[in-house]
């Protein structure tokens, strides 16, 4: 088999990412768009030594779950990899992703729960964050071609709320009248949906060339849920998209929301789950498995700006979260004093460090909740919570490979998974946000 070879196959399986696995004499091409037993004329397009790429020429049987995606470039944009699959089609994929990770990496055997996913899959998103560039010498904006830097000039994104595609196609027609486009690399437009507070940010390569004081006016009186408007300077020649300057052009540097019965001060670099209705079932999801009665002593880690801690200061005694980034813990502070809990602390420390602390000072952690960046634990994070001892540890991740591997740790260190419960917190993607609850291997028995 060779580059441009055209083959006919059947779809075996999926990647994680979601493309098509065929099989030729056992060598397996990996094909973007082809679905579940499906056949098809693919056309290879890379072969390495142990797999290869193809690319979907024609189709000679379609599935039942392939639909029409919604998006005119979905099949371009690097951002949803699922929309040509039907959405029941899209939660079994998730599920068969976290079983099999589950089982090949943390030899686990505990049932997968069924995916929880949302009645209305589209529009979900509360941020966007879209480049600007030039075509012909036209002022450009949307979302880059997969695997490049080439933007897709559009308008409308069907997983962004409807309010910040208004916002984008407003800003679009300002600057390029304005002449603006000159400075602009990024626009970042955060939605508060249970307040109806927006934040629009440009970032731009200098503050020069670009009219502050007409955008905002027009902006403010075309959207008066825009409660703040901020200028983000980034002369970096890198991707990083945020510089470290700002410049506060309109109302406060943050907006309010509300999550789970807790209001939440968003300002422009903190973090915040971007499908605000499935962090409900997120956090709720973990709220059960924590299984507080009001006696606990809990401690969550990789905190962040406090939203899981005051979702778990409803039904516990003490809540205690840790952070090793000091601008988060300063956040999640504020966010505590604004819902006006008084058992619920705040830590900045390495959670080994701060583990050893707790260990000299003879305290009971009775739950311990965690949900880690894509990379997951540390070995010595895992140790240091084993030693801790807790009743229940709560496990969070947007990564079920990394997640699986340090299950198996954890497993090694007195701890089996006793509940696994997916929640598509990004629908038309291949990501999913799993939430396992561990115990104490006599509490097994």
């Amino acid at each position: 088999m060779k580059k441009n070879d055209i083959v006919i196959a059947q779809c075996e399986s999926y990647t994680y990412d979601g493309n098509g696995v065929v099989k030729i004499d056992g060598f397996p091409l990996f094909v973007k768009g082809l679905m579940l037993q499906e056949q098809a004329e693919i056309i290879v397009t890379m072969v390495k030594k142990t797999y290869g790429y193809g690319k979907l020429h024609k189709l000679l049987t379609s599935s039942e779950n392939r639909i029409t995606p919604q998006c005119p470039i979905a099949s371009q944009c690097g951002g949803c990899q699922l929309q040509h699959m039907s959405y029941n089609h899209q939660k079994m994929f998730k599920k068969q992703q976290v079983e099999a990770v589950m089982q090949r990496i943390a030899g686990i055997s505990t049932p997968v729960e069924d995916v929880l996913g949302m009645e209305n899959p589209w529009y979900y998103r509360n941020k966007a964050q879209v480049p600007f560039g030039y075509d012909g010498g036209s002022l450009i904006c949307g979302f880059y071609r997969v695997h490049s830097h080439t933007i897709i000039d559009t308008d409308e994104c069907k997983i962004q709320h409807p309010i910040m595609n208004q916002i984008l196609k407003a800003v679009k027609t300002l600057l390029a009248k304005d002449g603006a486009d000159v400075a602009i690399r990024h626009l970042l437009i955060k939605y508060a949906i249970a307040s109806d507070e927006v934040m629009v940010v440009f970032i731009v390569k200098n503050d020069q060339a670009f009219d502050c004081d007409r955008m905002v006016a027009a902006l403010t009186a075309q959207f008066p849920q825009i409660k703040s408007i901020m200028l983000n300077i980034n002369t970096r020649n890198d991707n990083v998209i945020l510089g470290d300057q700002e410049i506060l052009l309109y109302g406060r540097s943050y907006i309010i929301d509300e999550c789970h019965g807790n209001k939440y001060q968003i300002a422009m670099k903190s973090f915040y789950q971007v499908n605000p209705k499935q962090t409900e079932v997120l956090y709720q999801t973990a709220c059960d498995f924590a299984q507080l009665s009001g006696k606990e002593n809990v401690m969550d880690l990789y905190c962040g700006v406090g939203t899981i801690t005051l979702a778990l200061a409803k039904y516990a005694r003490k809540v205690t979260g840790i952070e090793i980034v000091p601008e988060a813990i300063e956040n999640a502070k504020v966010n505590a004093q604004r819902n006006e809990y008084d058992h619920v602390h705040f830590i900045c420390a390495d959670m080994n460090e701060y583990a050893m602390h707790l260990m000299t000072q003879k305290e009971t952690v009775d739950v311990i909740v965690l949900d880690p960046p894509r990379k997951g634990c540390d070995k010595q994070v895992l140790e240091s919570i084993a030693q801790l001892a807790p009743q229940r540890i709560v496990y969070i991740s947007c990564n079920p490979a990394t997640q699986a591997r340090d299950l198996k740790i954890l497993a090694q260190l007195g701890y089996q998974t006793n509940k696994i419960q997916p929640v598509d917190m990004f629908p038309q993607t291949y990501g999913i946000e799993c939430v396992c609850l561990l115990l104490k291997e006599k509490e097994c028995r």
